[in-house]
């Protein structure tokens, strides 16, 4: 997740994470390899009728559910089937590519279990990849390597056997909030066993802070306050275009152009009833959909991640240190105050029960 450490609490989405040379110089590097495509098109030739110049890869979080207030909880059945049966089928209409990160722990509920695996197959049927976002989404910041590797091993059991059973691998790795270490040596040391189990990791260069105004949502459902509901999506459809907006001038800032960009959102409430309009939105704006592999074969993506710290930031920001920048993730958008505030009573609350 992005976040800037002024406006949102350390506890947001769980402990959320602090926030979110030259061309000349990127030229000089780069340029004579051929390694970057420096062709940058202004903003009008982006998109013309329905050819497609900009890419995007979806990414969705926490299968087999994101819950509000609490999403390291199972929740219920129901809640889940109804985000499993939805996203996939949306996703799926708009011709979009996908691949899930699995938390297993939301698996093991006595009595469910069958039914709850049964939702992680609906994404490999409709043609999707899963990924590890461990088993109980931990956060790297509060554990130690030996227990962020065990709980990697615990969260593949499931979803590698399906995998199998469909003929394909398990590749991608997601880290829970983005952490990817808070010092040089733990962040070396798990990539490293991450490569020796076959992972890649996914990266995110645009989050769009769904988890704060799904909890706002599914207070507002459970309040029957319509107009609260229509507004909390209203709104996050406009963040999620501001969110696309800043870090597509920011890919070009630091690239001279701008790439593919992958995207995080959750298997939740807020994404069932808005995914239409949200795909819609984008398609308008020019992107077409591609697969996590497509996106990532961009050379952009060879840039090394030399950013070490607490915060869950974009990997645009993140780049920034290697060429000799600061990762400056405190000037990325943030919600809308009030979403933040709501947000931040609703989880505070849940954290007292």
């Amino acid at each position: 997740m992005l976040s800037k450490p002024t406006n949102r609490s350390k506890n947001d989405r769980d402990n959320l994470a602090k926030k979110r040379l030259t061309c000349s110089f990127l030229v000089l590097l780069f340029g004579a390899t051929g390694a970057v495509d420096w062709t940058s098109k202004p903003e009008s030739e982006i998109a013309r009728g329905d050819q497609f110049e900009r890419r995007v890869a979806i990414t969705v979080d926490d299968l087999p559910g994101a819950i509000p207030a609490r999403p390291t909880a199972n929740g219920e059945l129901r809640e889940l089937e109804r985000y499993n049966e939805a996203i996939p089928a949306i996703l799926k209409a708009h011709r979009a590519p996908a691949t899930g990160f699995v938390n297993e722990k939301k698996l093991h509920v006595a009595g469910e279990r069958d039914a709850r695996v049964a939702l992680l197959q609906k994404w490999i049927d409709a043609g999707f990849e899963l990924g590890n976002h461990t088993y109980a989404h931990v956060n790297f910041n509060q554990v130690s390597v030996a227990e962020m590797e065990d709980d990697t091993i615990r969260g593949e059991v499931v979803t590698r056997s399906l995998l199998m059973a469909a003929g394909k691998p398990e590749r991608y790795f997601r880290y829970p909030y983005l952490a990817t270490g808070p010092t040089q040596e733990r962040k070396e040391t798990f990539e490293a066993f991450l490569k020796s189990r076959g992972y890649r990791n996914a990266p995110v260069t645009v989050d769009n802070a769904d988890y704060m105004f799904n909890d706002v949502l599914h207070e507002a459902l459970a309040q029957k306050d319509a107009k609260l509901a229509e507004q909390t999506k209203r709104e996050y459809l406009q963040f999620v275009q501001t969110e696309f907006a800043y870090f597509e001038e920011a890919a070009k800032k630091l690239f001279g152009r701008e790439i593919p960009q992958v995207f995080l959102m959750h298997d939740n409430q807020i994404n069932s009833e808005t995914l239409d309009e949200l795909l819609g939105l984008l398609q308008k704006r020019g992107y077409q959909f591609v697969s996590l592999d497509e996106a990532l074969a961009d050379s952009a993506y060879a840039t090394p991640d030399r950013f070490v710290g607490t915060a869950g930031i974009s990997w645009i920001e993140r780049w920034r240190v290697f060429f000799g920048q600061k990762a400056d993730y405190e000037r990325d958008p943030d919600p809308p105050e009030w979403v933040m505030k709501r947000f931040r009573e609703i989880r505070g609350a849940a954290a007292n029960q």
